[in-house]
């Protein structure tokens, strides 16, 4: 029990000038050789009770630090880095097909089908009768504009849209609805060649004065004799 004492003095003693050594290698490298001559398991029962071992751990100010909670990465036990970034570049791929298949339905949902006629010169002779427009003028504008197209959603650069290519701001204002299904579509042929024969009328084609009105659908002395060619190659 004496040398138990006499080393257990010695040691706290040790430890005591340890602590107030400024070399930090020292330190440690005391530490290092005391643990190998002093097996672990003895130093708590060394130390008195007004001076306990305490084990520290002296980062340096200057060390990185990684926030491994700003990243959460999806691990897959057994996976390559390789493989990693393969799966990543699917699932993102998987997402954007997702968001796309997700923009088309909603675009199809909001257009409507329609049944057009395979002959639309009867549109064009009622529409002409009701707003006292020449029939042959309306069919005219038609095949000028889209070619006589049935219902369409097509643009042209300037944004006139549907079958007689309107303005969205004019068919605002002339809009009809052609068909009495209750909806103004500017995409529907009825609703259009109606609208036309309206706007025409609004323009001074009631008065049959089709150079004004038609100057006001098209500003454009070369679209008005286009026009007019093709009435009158339909006996206008």
């Amino acid at each position: 029990m004496t040398a138990l004492r006499g080393l257990k003095e010695r040691i706290n003693s040790y430890f005591k000038k340890l602590v107030s050594d400024n070399s930090h290698y020292t330190k440690m490298a005391s530490f290092a050789l005391f643990g190998a001559i002093v097996p672990l398991s003895l130093i708590p029962a060394l130390a008195t009770d007004n001076d306990k071992f305490v084990s520290k751990v002296v980062l340096s100010k200057n060390a990185g630090i990684v926030n491994i909670a700003e990243k959460k990465p999806v691990i897959v036990p057994g996976e390559s880095k390789v493989q990693a970034e393969a799966r990543m570049q699917a699932e993102a791929e998987s997402r954007a097909r997702a968001e796309a298949a997700k923009k088309v339905v909603t675009v199809s949902a909001s257009k409507i089908v329609y049944n057009d006629p395979a002959d639309f010169d009867g549109i064009y002779q009622s529409a002409g009768a009701q707003y006292g427009i020449d029939w042959r003028i309306l069919k005219a504008i038609h095949y000028v504009e889209t070619g006589c197209s049935g219902s369409t959603y097509k643009r042209n650069p300037s944004g006139a849209t549907g079958p007689m290519q309107f303005i969205p701001s004019t068919w605002r204002a002339y809009g009809v609805d052609g068909n009495g299904d209750g909806i103004k579509d500017i995409s529907n042929v009825n609703d259009a060649i109606y609208a036309a024969a309206n706007y025409l009328r609004a323009s001074g084609g009631e008065i049959n004065n089709y150079k004004t009105s038609l100057w006001s659908y098209n500003p454009s002395s070369r679209y008005y004799t286009k026009v007019m060619t093709v009435a009158k190659s339909l006996g206008f």
